[in-house]
């Protein structure tokens, strides 16, 4: 009998502790569900009053139901953080301020914060790509690789190819020697030519910028173009959503606008930059192509352990 009850008392409290650690898994998903409605409220053009509280409901119960557990708990700092930054989102939101972009420009630090914390929640492994930045000049001759630095010309032709190792999302945006800054994928369309450059891409598969069998050309307007490319195991909704608010502020004409915008998403973009380097690729894996009836191959290189949601950064001069 002493046995059996004995037992009786470790089954149940290996099943406490089976609960609690389902319970914790709960509330972290929770949490994250919470932080990515609140981006997306914080993005609307109105929010109501009855919203609002419902957010601040929500959060004040993730923020009673943390005080259950011990800060051993597996990302528990990282949850409490999240918890923080959202409190802070969401009193700036309550405030019902006049437009989207005093309440993005109002949250900004904590915004960045916030979306650092969804990115890198438990810490996922590095994503590694196949990648070329190449250019020929004036359109003419062979490719060559566009490397940091790299002096190009007006009429100069360049693009973009990569393969994901694996299925994810990627965000590659341009700001030009206008200083303008472009999203060069995902792309649906360039110049009427339907492209479909979706997000999520699919591992294996080699994607062209700005097409297969098209090159983006420089213009006339000299200076210093800077390419961003981000990749992610996550759709980032805060990339989306300041993208979104650019492209209405450029159709709306509204230039202090449009560079407020701009300069928000930029700030998201510089805030982390990958580490990884671009190398050769010990496979010799080629890519491809014909554009204007001409064949084309490179040598594939690789871009790894490129850390979620970072980004690599290429500059060079247009002159």
């Amino acid at each position: 009998m002493k046995t059996l009850t004995l037992a009786l008392l470790l089954f149940s409290a290996t099943a406490q502790a089976s609960l609690r650690d389902i319970a914790w898994d709960s509330l972290k998903a929770i949490a994250i569900d919470t932080g990515i409605d609140v981006i997306q409220d914080l993005f609307k053009d109105k929010v109501t009053p009855q919203q609002v509280a419902a957010l601040e409901q929500r959060v004040y119960q993730l923020d009673t139901q943390l005080a259950e557990y011990q800060s051993s708990n597996e990302g528990f700092d990282t949850i409490e953080q999240m918890i923080a930054g959202l409190k802070n989102i969401v009193k700036t939101i309550n405030a019902r301020l006049s437009s989207v972009e005093d309440r993005v420009s109002k949250v900004e630090t904590e915004l960045a914060t916030l979306r650092q914390t969804l990115l890198n929640y438990k810490q996922p492994a590095p994503l590694d790509f196949k990648i070329n930045y190449i250019y020929r000049r004036a359109g003419k001759g062979a490719f060559k690789p566009l490397t940091e630095g790299t002096i190009l010309q007006s009429g100069d032709h360049y693009k973009i190819i990569f393969t994901p190792v694996e299925d994810c999302y990627v965000y590659i945006y341009q700001v030009d020697s206008a200083k303008k800054l472009a999203r060069l994928f995902p792309m649906a369309a360039f110049r009427r030519l339907i492209l479909n450059n979706l997000n999520p891409v699919e591992g294996g598969k080699t994607y062209y910028l700005p097409a297969k069998d098209k090159s983006f050309v420089l213009d006339e307007q000299v200076g210093t173009e800077t390419i961003f490319f981000m990749g992610s195991r996550q759709d980032d909704l805060v990339l989306e959503k300041q993208y979104q608010a650019l492209q209405l502020r450029q159709q709306q004409n509204n230039l202090a606008r449009e560079q407020q915008a701009q300069v928000q998403l930029t700030r998201s973009l510089q805030q982390s930059k990958g580490v990884a380097n671009i190398a050769e690729d010990a496979a010799d894996s080629q890519a491809v192509w014909q554009e204007r009836g001409e064949n084309f191959s490179v040598s594939q290189k690789i871009l790894a352990d490129l850390c979620n949601g970072c980004v690599n950064v290429l500059r060079f001069e247009h002159r």
